[in-house]
């Protein structure tokens, strides 16, 4: 049975990931004993912080293993690897925004918030990787990202958003 994680993303982070070849995904040292709940097959489902977009589906192709050759910055925290097959990568423009009705209303995660209310990501779990999220959510978020990727729908980058690309964190989750 597919398990389904979160993997976070800055847009700096998720640059330097697709620019990597997008087949590595990696973690801070202190996320090591989740790491090692994850096994080949489970799915890490992108989400990019500071823009609260939906991304990308990776299939976790090996266990984790240890590794500080620069991918997400030079020197790397994110040493905690695994070997990824994307599924589905999207750029920023098309990454799907949480706000969208049919996520927000449908995932556990969010659906009993008021949208954009105070706290949502922390109340969501939102501010950290590998994340387990249940069955239904990873389905829904697989389904949605699945189709948006034959689809290309775009979703401009706000004002807001392009303030929040360039501020904050460089950092990976």
């Amino acid at each position: 049975m597919t398990s389904y994680f979160t993997d976070l993303f800055t847009p700096e982070t998720w640059d330097a990931f697709r620019k990597h070849g997008a087949t590595v995904s990696g973690f801070r040292e202190r996320q090591r004993k989740t790491a090692e709940r994850i096994r080949p097959g489970d799915r890490l489902l992108c989400y990019l912080v500071r823009l609260s977009r939906w991304c990308g589906i990776l299939e976790v192709a090996s266990g984790p293993y240890i590794d500080s050759s620069p991918i997400f910055s030079n020197p790397d925290p994110f040493v905690v690897r695994f070997a990824v097959r994307s599924e589905v990568l999207l750029d920023l423009e098309r990454s799907i925004p949480i706000f969208e009705p049919s996520l927000w209303s449908e995932l556990s995660l969010t659906r009993d918030m008021q949208v954009r209310s105070f706290g949502w990501a922390q109340q969501a779990k939102l501010r950290s990787s590998l994340m387990a999220l249940n069955a239904a959510d990873g389905e829904l978020l697989t389904t949605a990202l699945s189709r948006q990727a034959q689809n290309q729908r775009e979703y401009p980058l706000t004002a807001q958003d392009h303030v929040s690309q360039n501020s904050g964190s460089r950092s990976h989750c």
